[in-house]
């Protein structure tokens, strides 16, 4: 058993070795640590960028950089989807750094393909969405955007498809498909609300705030741009506090509250200023160029309509580029100057056909490498569904390997069981054949010799004799019936005939009964039988007790002197009785007494004093009829001073 287990751990042991220097590719253990180190400096690296990408997003950048250079340096190719990922949502929505960002999110969706890091790949399906919304391509953005959720849904991350279904629901919103837009804002909602995410739920509700306002219904928006307020400041976000504020300045602009727009859109100017948030400042200035235009002041108008768009072209941003050139629109619009409004709409068409046709070339030139991403996206998904399959198989062949191995270990215990049966049963097999062969055989043998010798005494009439050798045939029978009555009493406690039935018992009744039977053979032997009995009604087994006390003062009787004492006792307790069974014979050594119960030693019995054969199993009957009565059997002896036999019996006393 030993060697097995032995040889279990070593192959154990082994395939792990054999595991890890699979994964190592073949690397020294100095390489493995030292690319260890080099990792966690990455990961911290870029831990620290994503951390600081607000507050200080130049200072976010050159760390990410670094990541990347040690990265790229040391082969660590694993760590390279997310250090790009970020350094290209830094570049887009922080810095907005629109052309910078690009290689970046690209470079993020290529390693992210390599590695097949699933998780990243589905955040740069989503970044290109959201990089494409900037940009005014709403086609590629919406087919990135369902990308990054059909990945994020497969893989149950609720955070990516928050982020996924914030997306959707902006482009949507720009097809001014508000009913949609809306829906998939309330999924993102609740994805946050079950992350315990407040300032995720503030952002969306900013775009609810928004969606709101586009259809008209200022009080929802006002609502959830109040939300939006609250949870920014609560969570110190400047920048979605600036945004909230432009917001609200929008809706007072539209309830004609001219004043109160000012106020809350330079507000949001000092928070965007603060934040160095140059995207934010250009709606604001458009807001307060607005608000000039009602109060007919056109000259400091223009010079926050040109801040709005030196701002907007600084940043690249498309999108805003075109919003600043409508603008421009309906700032003459309002002060009724249709000739500027006329050529501010030339303009802004001239711009919007420019931007238009990149469009275009961006999506024919998407179309030309759709088929290669598609492609690897399909092999991506693919690989995924078979290392899904490749786990879900080991878990079937472990599941079916515990089942085969509880198995073994079941038929092992049960095989072992059956053989501790085997071998008692063997053993009884055994003690049986030897008491037939041996003990049993001894009383007829003698009723054979004796009833011959009295035949042929009756032929010849002689009295004297024949009385005699009738005499030695009735002893012969009578230990013969004993012989048999131990044999019946033993085999039944072994087949497991003999039951526990305790019930309510006068305890004289047994004793009486036991004194009757033996009577003849005390007498004939001069042998005084004493009785010391305390016990009236008691709660035993009646069958069992009367069985283990005949054993015991047959014993007794065999092994006890002609004007000898045999005392039978009985006492109770809180608890259980105590009969004890004293001889004043020949006592025992301590070896015999240690040797009494042994089951697997099945010496033959010591002869009794006047001759009386026995088969060994009057003791072993009497300890597992104890056992049955869930007592205990006690023995006390020495030689030449006779032996105590006591059992101990649990019951009810009808006192107690």
């Amino acid at each position: 058993m030993l060697c097995k287990r032995l040889f279990v751990f070593v192959v154990f042991i082994y395939s792990i070795v054999l595991a890890s220097h699979a994964q190592s590719d073949g690397k020294t253990v100095k390489q493995l640590f030292a690319e260890k180190s080099v990792t966690e400096e990455i990961q911290q690296l870029t831990h620290d960028c994503w951390r600081l990408r607000e507050v200080n997003s130049d200072s976010a950048l050159v760390l990410g950089r670094r990541a990347l250079d040690l990265a790229i340096e040391n082969n660590i190719q694993t760590e390279l989807p997310k250090i790009y990922g970020f350094m290209g949502v830094i570049q887009l929505h922080y810095l907005y750094q629109t052309k910078e960002s690009i290689p970046n999110l690209q470079n993020a969706l290529k390693y992210s393909l390599q590695q097949k890091d699933s998780v990243q790949l589905a955040y740069s399906y989503n970044n290109l969405g959201d990089l494409y919304l900037m940009t005014g391509n709403v086609p590629l953005s919406l087919r990135y955007s369902e990308y990054s959720v059909a990945l994020f849904e497969q893989l149950n991350h609720p955070a990516g498809r928050s982020y996924s279904y914030v997306n959707i629901g902006l482009v949507y919103r720009e097809n001014k498909e508000y009913d949609l837009a809306l829906s998939y804002f309330n999924e993102a909602v609740d994805l946050w609300d079950e992350l315990g995410e407040r300032v995720g739920i503030g952002s969306v509700y900013r775009e609810i705030a928004r969606t709101y306002s586009m259809i008209g219904d200022l009080d929802a928006a006002m609502n959830y741009y109040q939300k939006s307020y609250a949870m920014s400041v609560g969570a110190e976000k400047s920048r979605y506090a600036a945004f909230c504020l432009n917001g609200m300045a929008n809706i007072y602009y539209q309830r004609e509250e001219y004043d109160k727009a000012k106020e809350y859109y330079t507000n949001a100017i000092k928070l965007n200023n603060k934040q160095n948030h140059d995207f934010g400042l250009v709606d604001n200035y458009t807001g307060i160029a607005l608000v000039y235009a009602q109060k007919g002041k056109q000259k400091d108008g223009e010079e926050y309509l040109q801040l709005a768009m030196n701002t907007a072209l600084d940043l690249g941003v498309t999108k805003q580029i075109i919003e600043v050139s409508k603008i421009y629109i309906d700032f003459y619009k309002v002060l009724g100057d249709f000739e500027l409004a006329t050529s501010s709409f030339e303009k802004f068409h001239v711009l919007y056909d420019s931007v238009l046709s990149v469009q275009q070339f961006e999506i024919i030139n998407e179309m030309e490498r759709s088929f290669e991403v598609q492609s690897d996206l399909t092999f991506t998904e693919q690989e995924l569904k078979t290392k899904k399959l490749l786990e879900q198989n080991l878990v079937i062949i472990i599941l079916f390997m515990i089942v085969i191995i509880a198995i073994m270990v079941w038929r092992y215990r049960y095989n072992r069981k059956m053989n501790r049966k085997l071998e008692q049963m063997n053993q009884t097999k055994d003690k049986l054949f030897s008491v037939i062969s041996h003990d049993l055989r001894n009383p007829f043998n003698s009723l054979i010799g004796f009833s011959e010798l009295l035949i042929t005494e009756i032929e010849r009439k002689d009295c004297q004799k024949s009385r005699k050798y009738a005499k030695f045939i009735n002893q012969a029978a009578v230990e013969g019936l004993k012989l048999l009555t131990s044999l019946l009493h033993w085999s039944m406690s072994q087949s497991g005939k003999i039951h526990f039935h305790p019930e309510d018992v006068q305890f004289d009744e047994i004793i009486g009964e036991l004194k009757e039977f033996y009577m003849t053979d005390l007498n004939k032997n001069q042998i005084d039988f004493k009785v010391e009995n305390e016990v009236e009604q008691v709660f035993i087994d009646p069958n069992i007790v009367r069985i283990a006390l005949m054993n015991l003062i047959s014993n007794a009787l065999k092994y006890t002197e002609a004007n000898g004492t045999i005392t039978l006792s009985a006492v109770t307790d809180s608890s259980a009785i105590h009969i004890k069974v004293k001889d004043s014979g020949i006592g025992m050594s301590q070896l015999l007494i240690n040797n009494l119960f042994n089951e697997k030693s099945f010496t033959q019995s010591k002869t009794g004093l006047r001759g009386e054969q026995g088969t060994g199993l009057g003791l072993n009957v009497v300890q597992e009829l104890v056992q049955i009565h869930k007592g205990k059997l006690k023995v006390e002896s020495q030689e030449g001073q006779g032996t105590t036999f006591e059992l101990e019996l649990p019951c009810i006393h009808s006192g107690k």
